[in-house]
């Protein structure tokens, strides 16, 4: 509720279910962003260059 800025938890109950939806989609896409890095980056150990 607070982090939406929503002043009821009737408010906040509305829009749960597409926050959800939408954090989970992000989430994916996330994940599938470092999947990607990964298998472009050849040889690398998941540690930044130089480390």
């Amino acid at each position: 509720m607070t982090r939406m800025g929503h002043s009821t938890a009737r408010a906040a109950l509305i829009y749960q279910h597409a926050t959800a939806e939408r954090e989970r989609l992000i989430g994916n896409a996330v994940s599938a962003a470092v999947e990607q890095a990964r298998k472009q980056a050849p040889g690398s150990n998941g540690h930044a260059a130089g480390t």
